[in-house]
């Protein structure tokens, strides 16, 4: 039964899945928010994971810039930087765009429609991310989450006991590849395949198929049994919700403990996002 919470004057929030994401109404992103709307959404962000403001298309991309420093720092990435704006990289997306490229093992991973944190392999990964819907397809192009809290809970506890303590490597050389950077400057970090959110004390499970190579102190071919199964028990159905995109949506989630995966269903047809993401601190 879908729960409606009252967290602040004019801000409603509402539970979209079992297991994380909530829409946000009542609050317009173009406007100065108060620090208690701030401090309820910070609250509604902890609790849900993902939170999606309809209708905000209106909103500029100073606005949207404006919003997400509301949260932390931005960080400015390499790639399809917007003019003037270049906290936000414009995600364009339509057919199957260098898809006859020539890249290595670690570009053709380097994709959105694979289960992925974003930027796990910087040395401080991303807080979260801020994407805005500014054109979508006629069908198609929706987003899945899966909440890594519930990935974590659910391992068994001998898996626990094994997991504890167990570092492994993220590399962002496919990234740096795909966006024309130099893979040979790319960053390459050790994280905890279990991480602590540093704001609820809670385990989550942080390893994805895109950015995590291996496991500390092992070969790709001694780690890869152990990650195969992480992978796919860390993105099962149970844990997940899925966002059919509304052009104006505006969604954010936590990629501390969230993994989520762009559907690429909807052919030749054009989907334009923008995104900017809230640097985080280091995992431990």
């Amino acid at each position: 039964m879908t729960t409606v919470a009252p967290v602040a004057p004019k801000l409603k929030v509402t539970r979209l899945a079992g297991s994380l994401g909530a829409a946000v109404e009542g609050v317009d992103l173009a406007g100065a928010l108060s620090e208690s709307t701030m401090r309820a959404l910070r609250e509604a962000f902890l609790e849900h994971l993902v939170l999606v403001f309809p209708g905000q298309g209106h909103i500029t991309p100073a606005d949207h810039v404006a919003f997400a420093r509301r949260w932390g720092p931005v960080q400015v990435m390499g790639g399809q930087n917007l003019p003037d704006h270049p906290e936000l990289i414009a995600i364009v997306q339509g057919g199957r765009a260098g898809a006859d490229r020539k890249l290595s093992a670690a570009g053709r991973l380097a994709r959105t429609d694979i289960w992925h944190t974003d930027q796990s392999y910087e040395p401080t990964p991303a807080l979260g991310s801020l994407l805005l819907a500014r054109e979508i397809p006629s069908a198609g192009g929706d987003t899945m989450f899966a909440n890594q809290y519930h990935a974590y809970e659910t391992l068994s506890p001998g898996m626990k006991r094994m997991l504890t303590g167990l570092r492994a490597v993220h590399s962002g050389v496919g990234y740096c590849e795909v966006v024309g950077l130099d893979p040979a400057d790319a960053p390459i970090n050790l994280h905890p395949v279990v991480r602590t959110h540093p704001e609820t004390g809670r385990p989550a499970l942080y390893v994805n198929r895109v950015w995590t190579t291996a496991l500390e102190n092992m070969t790709e071919a001694e780690s890869r049994p152990l990650l195969d199964y992480l992978y796919e028990h860390a993105v099962d159905p149970s844990f997940t919700f899925r966002h059919r995109w509304t052009a104006g949506d505006l969604l954010m989630w936590d990629n501390r403990c969230v993994q989520h995966y762009a559907i690429h269903d909807y052919g030749d047809e054009k989907r334009v996002m923008h995104r900017a993401t809230v640097l985080g601190d280091k995992p431990f």
